[in-house]
């Protein structure tokens, strides 16, 4: 939990049924990565490249905090909780 992972090249990867509760993710490229099952509650995501992320859900988006520099998978909703950059 709280894992520092700012500005990680993560595209690729598998971080699946990873606990990353109030991770740092801020600016973190997760293009490719598996995060299937991945537990992003608090997470800090923003300005982190979501799109291209493989099985991301919107429930995982939902329960991280991002911000408008966050790169979201298309047809994903940007949750009003989030910040502005």
């Amino acid at each position: 939990m709280g894992a520092s992972l700012a500005g990680a090249d993560l595209r690729g990867a598998s971080i699946r049924g990873s606990i990353a509760i109030a991770a740092d993710l801020r600016r973190a490229r997760l293009q490719r990565c598996d995060v299937l099952g991945v537990d992003l509650r608090d997470a800090d995501v923003r300005g982190a490249q979501l799109d291209g992320a493989i099985y991301l859900t919107q429930m995982q988006v939902n329960s991280a905090r991002g911000d408008s520099s966050t790169v979201l998978p298309e047809g994903f909703v940007r949750p009003s909780h989030w910040g502005t950059a």
